[in-house]
């Protein structure tokens, strides 16, 4: 499915970005990405972690900030950089969760340390303030992070199940939502974004839905329910809103044989299409890969079908361009970003054979 339309809506896979690589010119398990004012593209990569018995020793490889620019075709990314390491100190990541940026500066939530870490927009550490609140006690994750227009900092946690309000120097505002499954509960709340009108939307993981709030917390809207079917929702993990005000979520499976999908709902919450993947042509980074080794391009001739790679694994994260009219899934198992352009307004051609 390179080519979807639905109801006056037609969505086009263009190309992939990325490869697996610890470093560099790549990313290693990318789950949250972001737009600058610029263009720029900023990518969290989780990495990966060992730990020892000795001392609770842990080490991490791969976590980082990546900055690309993307392009509208193949072979039109350029790789700008990556910043911050794997650590505790001031501007280093443990669980890299959720990006955002605003005015200039790009803020990174921290599912382990508990705390947002701000970078300029020259990647140099500016601060950082802690997510936890008084009466918390061990119950708090920092996941999801989004920035309201008028610089109010929302932030997930995904262990005391609940949406934290800060402003801009980290000064804790409010809170709404408790564990449960009532409407305006969570249970493992990831994801969040805010719409052109204020409004924000959760990814509610382990209740299988996304659900609409106002700028104050009022629940007002449920999108989704649980369920292995096209429109049903099985733990996601994002979710993203266009200027139409199509809804776009990202959402793991259960099924063996579907390893992600990213569903598209109208403003109003009715099912439209689904999402799989299309990455039938290797990014021209993994290209390079494969061109510089002898082995890798001759055990892909041997391989009977590429199809297997051409969809999702796990994707994480999704974001809405709205300079570029493009939605950007984070392909988090394959390391790579999946893109698709929108049109909408579509009519169907009338051919008069």
């Amino acid at each position: 499915m390179l080519t979807e339309t639905v109801a006056g809506r037609t969505y086009d896979y263009t190309h992939n970005v990325g490869r697996g690589s610890q470093s560099g010119m790549g990313f290693n398990w990318p789950n949250a990405l972001t737009f600058a004012d610029d263009g720029t593209v900023y990518i969290t990569n989780r990495g990966s972690e060992s730990i020892s018995n000795v001392g609770w020793n842990r080490t991490g490889v791969g976590q980082r900030i990546s900055k690309v620019t993307i392009g509208d075709n193949w072979g039109e990314e350029e790789f700008l950089g990556e910043f911050s390491r794997y650590g505790n100190g001031d501007g280093q990541l443990i669980w890299p969760a959720g990006i955002a940026s605003s005015n200039g500066e790009v803020f990174v939530s921290d599912e382990w340390l508990n705390r947002v870490t701000v970078f300029d927009k020259d990647d140099k550490f500016v601060r950082s303030f802690d997510t936890v609140q008084a009466g918390d006690g061990d119950t708090n994750g920092a996941a999801g992070i989004a920035i309201a227009a008028d610089g109010t900092i929302y932030v997930t946690d995904s262990r005391s199940h609940q949406v934290r309000m800060f402003k801009n120097d980290g000064t804790f505002i409010s809170s709404f939502g408790s564990q449960g499954v009532s409407d305006g509960q969570f249970d493992g709340p990831w994801g969040i974004t805010i719409d052109n009108d204020g409004k924000v939307y959760v990814a509610d993981f382990g209740n299988h839905r996304v659900q609409k709030f106002s700028a104050d917390g009022k629940f007002e809207l449920q999108i989704g329910r649980p369920g292995n079917k096209r429109g049903e929702l099985t733990n996601p993990t994002d979710v993203a809103v266009d200027s139409d005000g199509d809804i776009y979520i990202c959402d793991w499976s259960k099924n063996a044989w579907d390893r992600g999908r990213v569903h598209i709902f109208t403003a109003e919450g009715q099912f439209l299409t689904a999402l799989v993947g299309d990455a039938q042509q290797l990014s021209q980074w993994a290209q390079m890969t494969v061109d510089a080794n002898a082995d890798y391009a001759k055990r892909r001739r041997e391989v009977r079908s590429t199809e297997p790679e051409w969809t999702f694994a796990q994707p994480t994260a999704v974001e809405w361009d709205s300079a570029n009219n493009r939605l950007m899934v984070a392909d988090t198992q394959r390391s790579r970003v999946q893109i698709y352009s929108k049109t909408s307004g579509y009519l169907v051609p009338q051919l008069n054979l």
